[in-house]
């Protein structure tokens, strides 16, 4: 079964759109995304479920001896 490429894009100006940008680039780790978006980690976790849900593939990124993730659109 092939998988589907196509990517559902949130409406432009809404904060899902501002959490896709903040994933862009280098990313961001979820407390930078909370405080950008004024939200708590669990609803920023589940806004990232949600565009997974539309084709958004999001990459953990852990380095060795961080405290915490950096989470980033992955490239293609």
């Amino acid at each position: 079964m092939s998988k589907s490429t196509s990517i559902n894009a949130p409406q432009a100006g809404s904060k899902l759109a501002a959490l896709v940008r903040g994933l862009g680039g280098k990313g961001a780790t979820l407390r930078a995304l909370g405080k950008q978006l004024g939200w708590q980690s669990h609803t920023v976790r589940a806004a990232m479920t949600r565009l997974r849900q539309r084709g958004y593939e999001i990459e953990r990124i852990r380095k060795p001896g961080a405290v915490s993730s950096t989470y980033r659109l992955k490239r293609s």
